[in-house]
């Protein structure tokens, strides 16, 4: 079953180095993979016992998505953020809340998301260093 996508849930775009960590997580869209809540919870420990780290980046991405606030809206939404999150070349999005509203009697759902980052070292990497860690299949390419 896939995991439910909600706040707190971490999505993944994994590459060979972030294999051999054990990320695993829920194919999603594209390249990218959903950890569930507790996986998500579980892994800065995971990440911080492999001695590397996870960088969380301060700058808050939203968007807001007309629809009934069911699932195919809320992946509509997901991926616009991913989309965000692919052109600084980071390698995680946390989700961290999704609320369904109306405006004007005309529904929509608003969603607010974190980027992260993986990686080994103690300083965020350049973009040019990160392009170049994530490899022709990762994030240097739209999928």
């Amino acid at each position: 079953m896939p995991n439910l996508i909600q706040a707190g849930t971490i999505m993944v775009q994994p590459s060979d180095r972030l294999r051999s960590l054990g990320i695993k997580g829920e194919p999603y869209c594209e390249s990218w993979q959903s950890l569930g809540v507790s996986e998500s919870s579980a892994l800065s420990r995971k990440v911080r016992d492999s001695g590397w780290k996870l960088f969380y980046m301060a700058d808050e991405l939203k968007t807001m998505v007309p629809g009934w606030g069911g699932q195919k809206t809320l992946r509509r939404g997901v991926k616009r953020l991913l989309s965000k999150t692919r052109l600084q070349h980071f390698n995680c999005l946390e989700l961290t809340h999704i609320l369904r509203k109306h405006f004007l009697g005309i529904p929509y759902v608003s969603i607010a998301a974190h980027s992260r980052h993986i990686q080994q070292g103690s300083q965020i990497q350049s973009m040019a260093q990160r392009v170049k860690d994530a490899g022709p299949a990762g994030l240097g390419t739209s999928g």
